[in-house]
């Protein structure tokens, strides 16, 4: 079989796949993308997108609770079933949209498990397409552990779907996406557990900030269960008993693993297109290009480069496109990428940590405190809130910031932009903000 010939071929659907599209397709070449799944990758199908719907949801509950009796009179209740019509109306015909866009815009779209099975050729199905250039965009999938009663457990994306709430829940792992979801489970009304395997959780961010968000944790009623991981789960009915290594016994409806995720190198079968890979995902050079098969390119999730975020993803889509375009390739920067989880109060961080800032041997001071007697916090009624900010003494400049409080994914944005374009700490308090707003805090945090 003869194959269809093109410029590029790109692997997957997602949000970095879009970007490397938009930048060869902008620039004339024949582009083709090739996906097993619903167009349009996980953030916006099955992760960032949808689960904000349902983070927006908590964020209300609990605001109206923490106001109970404080000028609101009855706390609302969550009716799962409309929210998930609300998420699933933005979600119809999403996919479908993004297919025709790419056929209108003149490129091929294949549907189906796409293999190297050469350098520069892929298998879809009983097609064979050939390029000079191959972008693995194939994202990452949950991790799933292996132990007697394992497969009882569901992932991420179950608990996102789920038509009905369960009313007990156990979440398996201490990341950002078990806190997310079981802060949007106990606003909801489910008795929620997380247990993590070592003593400390979201270990992404500060633990001056990571213990705020525990605080809040256990006041909504949530049990997290530390230093401790599961050895067995039993079926009891429709329900489930999970055994820990501590000997413990929990009682549950639902239990998601929620462990991390790996790589999807599944592309990568056989090894025919000598792409040199680790359990991290596909080694690349700074350019991203494979360090063994200079025709692939791997870009988010899959790739051994950046944390696994949805901006840094599309970065690398941008950065990739432009790369096998351009006579002079360019490397991305990863320097400076704020990140959140959406818990309550949310936790965002850019920068350095202070034990960062300190195994550098920066002279720094830390601005740190609670939020919970000013007034942005009072009047939403917030009982768990506080900020951390390291600064050097030599400039005065921001060298990295940490926050957990409401809007907290918002602000930490400015933080970012202070930290990439060297604003001072004085520039920043004496800006003037908009006020009284989350960002015009600043200048509180900052003196």
């Amino acid at each position: 079989m003869t194959p269809t010939l093109f410029d590029t071929i790109v692997i997957g659907s997602g949000t970095s796949a879009y970007y490397c599209i938009d930048a060869l397709n902008k620039a004339g070449q024949k582009v083709a993308v090739i996906d097993a799944r619903p167009y349009g990758g996980t953030c916006a199908l099955r992760g960032c997108q949808p689960k904000k719907y349902l983070v927006a949801n908590a964020e209300a509950v609990s605001m109206a609770r923490d106001l109970h009796s404080k000028g609101i009179s009855e706390v609302p209740r969550t009716d799962w079933t409309a929210l998930q019509a609300l998420k699933n109306e933005f979600l119809d015909g999403k996919s479908e949209g993004e297919v025709k866009d790419y056929k209108e815009a003149g490129v091929a779209t294949f549907f189906g498990t796409a293999k190297l099975i050469g350098p520069d050729e892929v298998q879809v199905g009983d097609e064979r397409l050939k390029a000079k250039h191959i972008v693995l965009a194939t994202g990452a999938t949950p991790r799933r552990s292996k132990f007697p009663g394992s497969e009882y457990t569901e992932d991420s994306e179950y608990f996102l779907n789920q038509p009905e709430l369960a009313k007990r829940i156990i979440f398996i792992g201490g990341g950002y996406i078990s806190f997310e979801f079981a802060h949007v489970a106990a606003q909801a009304g489910s008795q929620v557990r997380i247990l993590h395997r070592s003593a400390s959780p979201l270990k992404t961010f500060e633990p001056e900030m990571v213990d705020i968000v525990l605080e809040s944790s256990e006041a909504m009623g949530i049990e997290t269960e530390l230093n401790d991981e599961p050895v067995k789960i039993e079926k009891n009915g429709s329900a489930f008993r999970l055994h820990t290594k501590q000997g413990k016994c929990f009682d549950a409806d639902l239990i998601i693993e929620a462990t991390g995720r790996t790589p999807n190198l599944s592309a990568l079968e056989g090894n025919q297109g000598n792409v040199e890979h680790t359990s991290r995902g596909i080694t690349v050079n700074a350019f991203l290009q494979s360090v063994s098969n200079p025709n692939v390119y791997a870009i988010g999730d899959c790739a051994a480069s950046g944390t696994m975020l949805a901006t840094i993803a599309d970065e690398e889509g941008k950065t990739a496109g432009c790369n096998i375009l351009a006579d002079t390739p360019q490397p991305i920067d990863y320097s400076v990428v704020p990140s959140a989880a959406f818990t309550i109060p949310a936790l965002a961080s850019v920068g350095l940590s202070e034990s960062q800032a300190q195994e550098q041997g920066l002279d720094v001071r830390i601005n740190s405190g609670t939020t919970t007697g000013w007034p942005s916090s009072k009047r939403i009624g917030e009982k768990h809130a506080g900020y951390k900010v390291i600064i050097n003494n030599k400039d005065n400049t921001i060298v990295g910031a940490h926050l957990a409080r409401h809007n907290a994914a918002e602000v930490i944005n400015i933080f970012g932009l202070a930290i990439k374009f060297g604003i001072r700490a004085n520039e920043l308090a004496e800006f003037l903000w908009a006020y009284p707003t989350y960002t015009s805090d600043l200048k509180y945090m900052v003196k």
